[in-house]
């Protein structure tokens, strides 16, 4: 039985709610054998969760369609706090390298981090894929800090929103723009 997982590792290895893979399994959008019992009921093949998994981390709005159907609050859809045109996106990189010019050109990722709001594992997982170039010396990592400015006001960041700090970030250059 080694070439299959149970939902309970499945869900561990997908970072979901158990509530949430069970409602993808009994739906079809992953594919699994069920077995009809009460207690280890679904059995799922490695091949398939990898292949979901991958979809997952790289496909943007996979699953769209079930935004806010497993959170316990209502769920209301964010507005865009600015429209990812190309030259807004040259204006917010402008107040980005600005407003961060006092730091080091050579950002640690947990100060990375710290300046979007996010958590360090997000900003390692961008190098790690190669989205921002990095560097690592005495155990610590490094990013350019142009290339990460780069990337926070690429149309692609933008789109997201991101964490509260982010978000901030954005709302505070709109207030600078607008007056």
């Amino acid at each position: 039985m080694g070439t299959y997982l149970s939902a309970d590792e499945l869900y561990r290895y997908l970072h979901i709610s158990k509530r949430k893979l069970k409602f993808l399994l009994e739906n079809g959008y992953i594919p699994c054998i069920d077995t009809g019992k009460k207690t280890h009921r679904f059995l799922i093949k490695i091949s398939d969760a990898k292949d979901f998994k991958r979809r997952m981390d790289t496909e943007s709005g996979f699953l769209s369609e079930l935004y806010g159907q497993f959170n316990s609050g209502i769920y209301k859809p964010r507005k865009k706090l600015i429209e990812p045109t190309p030259e807004n996106c040259r204006a917010f990189q402008k107040f980005l390298a600005e407003r961060w010019a006092d730091y080091p050109d050579a950002l640690p990722t947990r100060l990375a981090a710290e300046l979007i709001g996010c958590a360090p594992q997000r900003v390692g997982d961008w190098m790690r894929k190669g989205v921002i170039s990095s560097v690592s010396i005495g155990g610590v990592r490094y990013c350019s800090k142009g290339e990460f400015i780069a990337y926070c006001a690429s149309p692609n960041m933008l789109r997201k929103l991101g964490a509260g700090r982010y978000r901030e970030l954005i709302a505070e250059f709109i207030s600078l723009t607008e007056s």
